[in-house]
């Protein structure tokens, strides 16, 4: 899904215009990325977790940030269960 994929959907089931929008996720995006760039954990629940890590860079004692995602409980019994549908 593109951004403007998101937005259309967005709009489809709110009936705001694309312009708010298309706003409303661009802040969003930015407040996350400056979370991400202060390397703060970021919970949203019934969505998942960004769990900032350090790694070290390959032959280098030098850390490098990194970004882990883990997804919520309840989305992945979903896709589990959707899974189960698609096999039957």
């Amino acid at each position: 899904m593109t951004k403007a994929e998101l937005i259309d959907r967005l709009k489809q089931r709110t009936g705001l215009r694309k312009q708010e929008l298309a706003e409303i996720v661009d802040i969003l995006f930015q407040e996350l990325a400056e979370a991400f760039v202060r390397q703060e954990r970021i919970e949203l629940r019934g969505f998942g977790v960004f769990i900032p890590v350090k790694r070290k860079k390959k032959n280098s004692s030098e850390k490098l940030p990194r970004i882990k995602f883990k997804l919520s409980q309840v989305i992945r019994n979903r896709m589990i269960e959707e899974e189960k549908r698609r096999v039957k």
